[in-house]
């Protein structure tokens, strides 16, 4: 009997998803909803033309996995989750699917939900104000502006792009405007923490909490040196030197799991990957936000370490044996560069040409990970904002793996503007250096 897994998504983390699957003898095909051009072209990919994150097109998912006879289901994204996958397949007699149920989720989708959930458990984070009008933003920025600047959080799901970084009283309250008008009057206003940052992930049961013992550094900003707007995330690396097995102990056992737990007696018991971001101030390490997913492109270079791939410790969690899970993870280090359409975070073109990738496919311990990329006239062309996450591994460690990452991302971006005479290509020059410290 086959053994079908069906990812849910289409980005570069469900890509990097699958591809740890597939990398399981047990696993006999990969089916994506919908998937992406990278994803076609892997051994034991394949597309399903539907788009498996929409909400009305759950009954009709539904349908395939039966018709398909899937063993298990991975949801990648978080609009999914919030919008009740996982409870509409469990209702539905199907519990091989890995993530929480929409009531779980609300520790991503809601800001104000998981602020109030750490100052009642005591969990580090930064001042806030939560506001539901434009009058009472504006009031916590005059109450709470200093020489070190603050932060405005959307409240809701934003992918990546609801966090304003302001310098100044004049700057908030002129970027505030701009905030509201996209994202609605309910915000968060808050002292910006300043500080190293880092990802810890878990896999957890509802109970308790698993961690994958390698930290990971994204890089928000768009530009080298952490300039630039706020992006869904330029690039990653791990392990990060700045939290060892120590730190992640810490962060697990005072800042995860209590939340899993909280949850829980709150009548919203966890179960799926839980992300905690997580900033080292002078006061001690404090908590950015939650996920209720694997991070993108943080999964992109952990997939890359993990010595058997995910499929076992998802399978193992499902079965609710979580004690049990192992991860094991490979000497060295990993680097994903993400190459973004020239013009993101803002107005890009669409559908230019993607030169390079057969060179590049040729390269030894790199991997090229589809995140806004379709197909026109047999051609692979950009279809988002963040395109690829051109990611490396080497087991000499940070160095080797960045200079092969950006190898291969010069290789690209050298053919794709040749290809469509104009640059292409946006991407960061210093993903990884902070590892070099």
């Amino acid at each position: 009997m086959s053994n079908k897994i069906l990812i849910i998504g289409q980005g570069g983390r469900e890509h990097a998803l699958g591809y740890s699957i597939a990398q399981d003898p047990e696993v006999d095909e990969v089916l994506y909803a919908k998937g992406n051009p990278g994803t076609a072209r892997e051994k034991k990919g394949r597309n399903i033309e539907l788009d498996g994150t929409k909400k009305e097109n759950f009954k009709e998912l539904a349908d395939i996995v039966e018709k398909e006879d899937v063993n298990q289901m991975i949801v990648g994204p978080e609009q999914p989750l919030v919008d009740g996958i996982v409870d509409f397949f469990n209702d539905n007699g199907f519990y091989d699917i890995f993530g929480p149920r929409s009531i779980a989720s609300v520790i991503e989708a809601d800001k104000f939900y998981s602020y109030d959930l750490m100052n009642c458990l005591g969990i580090p984070q930064a001042e806030s104000i939560l506001c539901s009008t434009i009058g009472e933003a504006e009031s916590a920025i005059n109450k709470m502006i200093t020489s070190m600047s603050i932060v405005i959080k959307a409240r809701g799901l934003t992918e990546g792009k609801g966090i304003h970084v302001c310098d100044d009283k004049e700057e908030a309250l002129f970027k505030l405007k701009g905030h509201v008008n996209k994202y609605g009057p309910e915000v968060l206003i808050a002292e910006r923490l300043f500080g190293e940052e880092f990802s810890v992930f878990g896999i957890s049961n509802g109970e308790t909490i698993i961690p994958l013992e390698m930290s990971v550094q994204d890089h928000k900003r768009l530009l080298d040196n952490d300039k630039g707007p706020n992006t869904g995330g330029m690039g990653a690396y791990g392990p990060a030197l700045i939290a060892d097995s120590e730190m992640i102990k810490y962060v697990t056992e005072t800042m995860m799991t209590p939340v899993v737990k909280g949850m829980k007696k709150d009548g919203r018991e966890y179960k799926g990957f839980l992300y905690a971001a997580v900033i080292i101030t002078e006061q001690g390490p404090k908590i950015l936000e939650y996920n209720c997913r694997f991070g993108d492109p943080e999964a992109q270079p952990s997939v890359m370490m993990f010595k058997h791939g995910l499929y076992q410790p998802i399978s193992t969690a499902l079965d609710g044996r979580l004690n049990e899970v192992n991860i094991e993870f490979k000497p060295g280090a990993a680097c994903c560069v993400v190459m973004a359409s020239n013009g993101y975070p803002a107005n890009y073109e669409k559908e230019l040409s993607i030169g390079g990738l057969d060179e590049v496919a040729k390269l030894h311990d790199v991997k090229v990970f589809h995140a806004g990329t379709t197909i026109n006239n047999g051609r692979i062309v950009t279809d988002g904002g963040r395109v690829l996450g051109i990611t490396a591994y080497s087991s000499e460690g940070i160095v080797s793996a960045q200079k092969k990452a950006y190898e291969a991302a010069d290789i690209i971006n050298k053919a794709s503007t040749e290809l469509n005479n104009k640059i292409t290509f946006i991407y960061r020059k210093d993903i990884g250096s902070r590892g070099l410290i």
